[in-house]
């Protein structure tokens, strides 16, 4: 046997061992699904389990069942499009603060409470280059293109929390005396 053909029988062992290995690691349902041979390669039994995934947030209906007046002061808000748990759920489980028990009483699995810390307000509102300078608002069936307000927070009240001088369920400044 010629010393050509040990380069020929490495190659097709390498190819043998990448096609047992891509038959043991690749799921056997994994295709494309409808043909779309560009975007939809996926685990076809992946949409099963996406649909039985357990949701966490409940969204502002959730909230409205007690909360009505204050679901309905976001919804006619710059916030309407922000869902209550964005600014509510609490990371850290001490800080929780709910008065009602809603894992125990409504199944709810995350942590609520309030937090007036000037770095959530930042998350959104802290100017950055690569943040839109302006969204679209819908409110019933009018869109309507609002300039997105940012702040510098190094100059803007530097050490005062937002929630001092904003009602952050209007999205505006506070009442007089409030």
């Amino acid at each position: 046997m010629s010393h050509a053909w040990r380069p020929v029988f490495v190659v097709l062992a390498v190819i043998v061992a990448i096609l047992v290995m891509r038959m043991i690691l690749v799921p056997h349902d994994f295709a494309a699904k409808n043909g779309d041979y560009k975007y939809q390669w996926h685990r076809l039994s992946a949409e099963t389990t996406s649909k039985d995934f357990t949701v966490k947030y409940k969204g502002k209906e959730f909230c409205q069942q007690c909360h009505p007046d204050l679901v309905d002061k976001i919804n006619a808000s710059g916030h309407q499009n922000i869902q209550c748990e964005n600014c509510h759920v609490m990371v850290e489980s001490a800080k929780k603060s709910h008065p009602i028990d809603l894992k125990g009483d409504f199944g709810y699995l995350l942590d609520i409470g309030i937090d007036r810390s000037r770095e959530l307000c930042k998350r959104c509102h802290a100017e950055l280059s690569y943040r839109p300078q302006t969204y679209v608002m819908t409110k019933g069936t009018v869109k309507e293109t609002v300039k997105f307000k940012q702040i510098d927070p190094t100059k803007h009240n530097a050490g005062i929390e937002c929630v001092m001088c904003h009602d952050v369920h209007t999205a505006g400044f506070k009442a007089a005396g409030k």
